[in-house]
C-alpha cells in the first residue's frame, strides 16, 4: 500500500506544477510513495489551504504575490499543518536575504531545472518514508510549535474589531515575523493570556506603546489622555478582556483553552517561556503609535 504525501506548490503561473507533475509521478510510479500536488497562486491562498490540509512538503517561489509581506512564510514552521513539512525555496534572491523562517530550507537560486527540483523532492520523500540513514549525523532541529493559524487569525480579527468599536479605525497590520520568547515585550502596557490545547501550550500577549495606548484609552474613556497614570493603565485589562472575550468562542471551537488575562505594566517586561518555545510577533500601527500581538508556544510532549 502506498504512502500518500501531500505537496503544496506556491506558484502563481502554474509553471512549476506543470513541469514537475508528470516526471515526478513517473519516477515514483513503482515506489511506495504516492504524491498529491496542491497549488496555491499566492501567499494568502497558501495560508488558507494550509488551514484545511496537512502538507509533508511545501515548494515556494518567493516571487509570487502576497507571500513575502504576509504571515504564511513567517509562520510556516508554527502552523499545525506545515510545522513538520520539508521546505524547498526557489528564489531570485540570495539565500542570506531570505527570512529566518526559510533559511534552513532546501534552496535553489533561479534559474533551476525541473530535473534538479525533482531529484531533491524524491530524496526528501524517500527520507520521509524510510527515515534518515543510520550513519547520518543527527541534525539540530529548529524549534517548532503547533499553534493553529486560525487561533492567531481569531485574535487579529477580534483586536481590530474591538478597537474599531472604540473608534480607533486607523489600525494597520504589519509584517509578521519570528520573535524570541526570551526577548522583552516591546510595549509599555501589556496583557498576557495563557493558552493550551492537546498539542501546545503557551501564551498570547497584546502590548501597547504609549502613543497607541493613550489613543485607545482616550476613545474608550471619551476623554483625552496625555500621560500614563495608574487610573488609565488599569483600562488595559478591560480592553483585552473584551478582545480575548470576542475571540474565545471561536478559539474554543479549535480545542484551545484560555485563561483570564493578566496585566503587565512597564517597558522591557518579559514572560517566562518553557524550554524549546518559539514565538511569532505581528506589529500593528495606529494613528498615534504601535502595538504588538505575540504568540509564544511549545509542543506538549506526547506520553508513550
Amino acid at each position: 500500500m502506498k504512502t500518500r504525501k501531500n505537496i503544496l506548490i506556491v506558484d502563481n503561473k502554474c509553471e512549476l506544477e506543470h513541469q514537475l507533475r508528470e516526471p515526478l509521478f513517473k519516477q515514483l510510479e513503482n515506489s511506495a510513495v504516492s504524491p498529491i500536488l496542491v497549488r496555491a497562486k499566492d501567499g494568502a491562498e497558501a495560508a488558507i489551504k494550509s488551514e484545511n490540509q496537512k502538507f509533508d512538503m511545501v515548494i515556494i517561489d518567493t516571487e509570487v504575490p502576497r507571500l513575502m509581506d504576509g504571515g504564511f512564510v513567517y509562520g510556516i514552521h508554527t502552523y499545525k499543518n506545515t510545522q513538520d513539512a520539508d521546505i524547498i525555496v526557489i528564489s531570485q534572491r540570495e539565500e542570506t536575504d531570505l527570512p529566518e523562517s526559510l533559511q534552513n530550507s532546501k534552496f535553489f537560486k533561479k534559474p533551476v531545472s525541473p530535473g534538479e527540483l525533482i531529484d531533491a523532492m524524491i530524496s526528501i520523500l524517500n527520507i520521509q518514508h524510510h527515515g534518515a540513514p543510520k550513519e547520518a549525523a543527527p541534525a539540530v532541529a529548529a524549534a517548532k510549535y503547533a499553534v493553529d493559524v486560525r487561533v492567531i487569525n481569531a485574535v487579529i480579527k477580534a483586536t481590530t474589531s474591538v478597537l474599531g468599536q472604540f473608534g480607533v479605525t486607523s489600525v494597520n497590520m504589519g509584517k509578521a515575523g519570528p520573535k524570541s520568547p526570551h526577548e522583552p515585550m516591546m510595549g509599555e502596557v501589556s496583557s498576557v493570556i495563557d493558552i493550551k490545547s492537546q498539542s501546545f501550550q503557551g501564551y498570547l500577549t497584546i502590548s501597547f506603546d504609549k502613543g497607541s495606548y493613550l489613543e485607545v484609552v482616550s476613545t474608550m474613556l471619551m476623554e483625552e489622555q496625555t500621560e500614563l497614570t495608574q487610573d488609565n493603565q488599569d483600562a488595559v485589562g478591560e480592553i483585552n478582556n473584551i478582545i480575548f472575550g470576542n475571540a474565545k468562542a471561536e478559539i474554543s471551537n479549535y480545542g484551545v483553552q484560555m485563561t483570564v488575562p493578566r496585566v503587565i505594566l512597564g517597558a522591557g517586561q518579559t514572560v517566562h517561556s518553557a524550554p524549546g518555545a518559539a514565538g511569532m510577533m505581528i506589529p500593528f500601527s495606529t494613528g498615534k503609535g504601535q502595538f504588538y500581538l505575540t504568540v509564544v508556544a511549545s509542543p506538549i510532549a506526547k506520553v508513550a
